[in-house]
């Protein structure tokens, strides 16, 4: 069941015991939130989001409680698609019915979305198959939808998540420099953030992957004039190093030490060669298998 923003508010401020006049401070009059709170009253976006901030409520969370804990429809389709292949599910069945869903949706919408999340789901499905090629003609269709918006939010950083193996080099690169140099717009949002990082590392992994190193050396460049970008990379490297620790002593020792050479080989790249052997030390006290990291171990490259 969905309540007014009004009844939305009101719960809020009741949880945090605060009264209409510490909910108002200077930003309404006591009376006029009343009035609000029942629905005899509207309010500007502005001064909504300003009473939200003052009480530290974002606006994703008041809009989630606004609409009754619902997900838009975007929302909800990646999550039944991340719920079809987690844990190595790889439930084709569920991802075909999806990419179904999706593209009977466009038929009757025609809006591009729609269209964009068959492609996405079909892009998850080849990715498990591992030899099927996504058409040319979707792969194009997805770019130029994702270049067209003005702004990228949260539903374009999943498809581009999904749709980055598949994309080309020059592509890549473009998303790479959009994501840094509007750094900015992504840091102030925190699931963003995530997302955002989450894509720059792995365009970062295909670059050094396919050896361009030119491309791997102007990347960095762009993240040296945006430290906050950068350190958000540094500290999802660390948790890569976790995960890597974790498939070694739980038995998946080929797996763990081929993680562990990515976060290396990213790291130097980085010219974070100093965390590198702090990481290589964590490892160590976690492994009790000691991998001495040196930068020379890249040289070669």
């Amino acid at each position: 069941m969905t309540l007014s923003f009004g009844a939305t508010f009101k719960a809020f401020r009741l949880e945090q015991n605060l009264s209409l006049s510490q909910a108002a401070g200077d930003i309404v009059g006591k009376s006029f939130l009343s009035k609000f709170e029942r629905g005899q009253s509207a309010i500007s976006a502005e001064k909504l989001w300003a009473l939200l901030q003052r009480m530290n409520i974002t606006v994703s969370e008041f809009q989630y409680r606004a609409l009754g804990y619902t997900r838009t429809t975007s929302e909800a389709f990646f999550a039944q698609l991340r719920e079809a292949v987690a844990n190595n599910r790889q439930n084709i069945a569920a991802v075909d019915k999806l990419i179904s869903q999706a593209e009977i949706c466009f038929t009757q919408t025609r809006l591009p979305t729609d269209r964009v999340n068959a492609i996405a789901a079909r892009a998850i499905k080849y990715t498990i198959l591992n030899g099927q090629k996504l058409p040319q003609d979707q792969i194009d269709y997805v770019a130029d939808y994702l270049f067209r918006a003005e702004e990228w939010r949260s539903y374009h950083l999943q498809v581009i998540s999904y749709m980055l193996i598949y994309l080309a080099d020059a592509t890549r690169r473009q998303i790479a420099q959009t994501l840094i140099t509007q750094a900015s717009k992504f840091q102030a949002i925190a699931g963003n953030r995530e997302q955002a990082t989450e894509i720059l590392l792995n365009i970062l992994a295909l670059m050094i992957r396919d050896r361009h190193f030119q491309e791997v050396t102007e990347m960095l460049g762009l993240l040296a004039k945006n430290p906050g970008i950068q350190a958000s990379l540094t500290s999802s490297i660390a948790f890569y190093a976790l995960k890597s620790a974790y498939w070694f002593v739980s038995g998946e020792e080929a797996r763990g030490r081929s993680e562990l050479q990515w976060v290396f080989q990213t790291l130097h790249h980085l010219g974070e060669d100093e965390y590198a052997q702090a990481l290589s030390h964590q490892w160590y006290q976690l492994t009790r298998q000691r991998i001495d990291y040196s930068p020379d171990m890249f040289d070669q490259d």
